[in-house]
């Protein structure tokens, strides 16, 4: 797998020498064929780290990388991957990206545009786009919010014209990667007050659970009914998006011995990959609560309804595609008086970090 550093919105640089093939290599030369020589220059994209540290890298580890004509229909495809062992016919070895330039023949002269699609096929396993259909017809194809699970396969996306270069016969091109992937993580909660009880759970509201790779959203899940927080699973959150839009805590917490909550899962925080979309709630559920001493009605909810930049406290409309939203332990204070037998209610806003990814992160201030 190549790995690539993360550069915030610059995400990939792909540049495309073509020219026309030469007799000295033994090939006539046509208007109507071209050959490529590809260099990936600091090819890069936003995902997120498994550690959950600034700076990560994201891996490459599968593609395809298409020229289309004006019209847009696909004139030639090349799959990147692990797998292949040269250049020869539609084929790129991505151990090759980035080192020396990979040289690509048959490239039709009609073609105009380039598009590179990467990590289809890790957890995505989008079919290979076909030659003669349309580039938008393959990017109404859509992913699972669970295909974006593993910072090693986010799929990324990025396009652009084939122009004229130094040389009279030779074109350029370069390509912006960008993700229509999100994240939120929460290092920890703070709790205020003589309270004891159990984290139950931590639940997204609000999110697509697919989206096309021209980032069109669908399936748009949320709701305010009790019962579909079940850290078991529901039909809202079912048990196969565990870890992914949701997560069964199950931490008990007693404000006399300790005033946080903290995870203890490998990377050391709840994280959430999310496509993109307006700021989702996050809803925590909590069990068995005694408020001193007194017992409280079973479950309640805290309600995060809105983020705020912990730098600019500039209010977080939209979740942006290659951006990590992070909610640290002391910016997350639980009250009671905050609680709700119902999730929705109450909703608080907190302060987060937001940090454009290499997965770089902002600190963000919850509403609560």
């Amino acid at each position: 797998m190549k790995s690539f550093k993360l550069i915030a919105m610059a995400a990939a640089t792909l540049v495309l020498g073509i020219s026309s093939c030469s007799k000295e290599e033994g090939i006539v030369p046509s208007a109507d064929m071209y050959k490529v020589t590809l260099n990936f220059k600091n090819a890069s994209t936003r995902a997120d780290g498994a550690t959950a540290v600034p700076g990560t890298t994201v891996e490459i580890n599968d593609g395809y990388l298409c020229f289309v004509s004006a019209n847009g229909a696909i004139t030639r495809v090349f799959t990147i991957s692990d797998d292949a062992t040269d250049v020869s016919g539609n084929n790129i070895k991505n151990s090759e990206l980035g080192s020396t330039p990979v040289v690509l023949g048959g490239i039709p002269g009609n073609s105009k545009d380039v598009y590179l699609i990467t990590n289809t096929g890790f957890y995505a396993n989008l079919d290979a786009p076909a030659v003669g259909n349309t580039i938008s017809s393959y990017l109404a194809n859509s992913m699972d919010v669970r295909d974006q699970r593993d910072y090693t396969g986010v799929t990324t996306l990025g396009s652009a014209p084939l122009v004229a270069g130094i040389e009279a016969d030779q074109k350029t091109a370069i390509i912006t990667l960008s993700t229509k992937v999100s994240r939120i993580q929460i290092k920890g909660m703070t709790f205020d007050g003589d309270v004891t009880g159990t984290v139950a759970g931590i639940f997204i509201n609000g999110y697509y659970r697919t989206m096309q790779l021209n980032g069109t959203g669908s399936t748009f899940i949320g709701s305010i009914i009790d019962v579909d927080y079940n850290e078991s699973g529901s039909a809202i959150f079912p048990s196969t998006h565990q870890g992914i839009v949701f997560d069964a805590v199950n931490k008990n917490f007693d404000t006399d011995v300790e005033t946080t909550v903290v995870p203890t899962t490998a990377n050391g925080v709840w994280g959430y990959n999310l496509f993109v979309s307006t700021t989702p709630q996050v809803i925590i559920k909590f069990t068995d609560v005694f408020v001193d001493g007194q017992e409280i009605v079973d479950p309640q909810f805290i309600t995060i309804n809105g983020f705020k930049n912990q730098s600019t406290q500039a209010p977080i409309a939209n979740l942006e595609g290659g951006m990590m939203y992070t909610i640290n332990t002391a910016s997350l204070v639980i009250k009671f008086e905050n609680m709700s037998p119902d999730p929705g209610v109450k909703p608080i806003q907190v302060d987060v970090t937001v940090v454009p990814v290499t997965w770089e992160e902002t600190p963000v201030d919850p509403n609560i």
